[in-house]
């Protein structure tokens, strides 16, 4: 008797569902909304985010109330992973080296940002939080640049040269890579080339 019970119990648990762990299902959710974002698709439905996320709408709902906060949370995880990629500045190296490694850091944050950034800007300027957390992002990215090239940065009198590092964070930053590549339609070797020799020249003098 006591086999059936344990046969027909062990029959329900299998047919029921399982729950998914809630977290698991947040990241998934955000992760449907920067999949459609990626391919393309800058206003993806909350049905369209279900299905890349493996779950129904109304999950997406219980996450997120509205799509501001879906909007929020995307841009959350696409900052921490473009911080994800900075280096750890060392300015010892010769500069020829620090500066190829500021390139390449350049070239792995746009390949991360290459398609949400367009929209990402657009909303920023109606969401605020979306705003402040992509500006505290490019201050993270512009700290590492001062530190990496501080012996550059430095004039001779001890002041900072600000200016000198607006040209810098400008020649390797999201916008000039979007341009050369883009829409000059240079691969990403060819645009760190150039980028890799503005910055020399910019640099150079100091």
């Amino acid at each position: 008797m006591r086999s059936e019970q344990d046969a027909a119990a062990g029959a329900r648990q299998a047919r029921a569902p399982r729950r998914r762990d809630p977290a698991k299902t947040r990241e998934a959710i955000i992760d449907g909304l920067l999949a459609a974002v990626t391919a393309g698709d800058f206003a993806p439905t909350a049905r369209e985010i279900a299905a890349r996320a493996g779950t129904s709408e109304r999950s997406v709902f219980v996450h997120f109330p509205d799509r501001e906060a879906l909007l929020v949370a995307a841009t959350e995880r696409q900052s921490e992973m473009v911080e994800a990629c900075l280096v750890v500045p060392d300015p010892s190296p010769a500069l020829a080296e620090r500066i190829t490694v500021a390139v390449a850091q350049s070239a792995a944050i746009f390949d991360l940002q290459r398609v949400p950034r367009l929209p990402g800007l657009q909303e920023s300027r109606s969401i605020d939080a979306i705003d402040e957390r992509m500006r505290r992002t490019d201050e993270r990215i512009r700290a590492v640049l001062a530190a990496l090239f501080a012996p550059e940065l430095s004039r001779p009198d001890g002041e900072f040269d600000d200016g000198l590092l607006d040209l810098v964070d400008g020649a390797l930053a999201w916008p000039t890579r979007h341009h050369l590549q883009d829409r000059r339609g240079l691969s990403s070797e060819q645009a760190s080339a150039t980028i890799e020799r503005a910055v020399r020249l910019l640099l150079a003098q100091r």
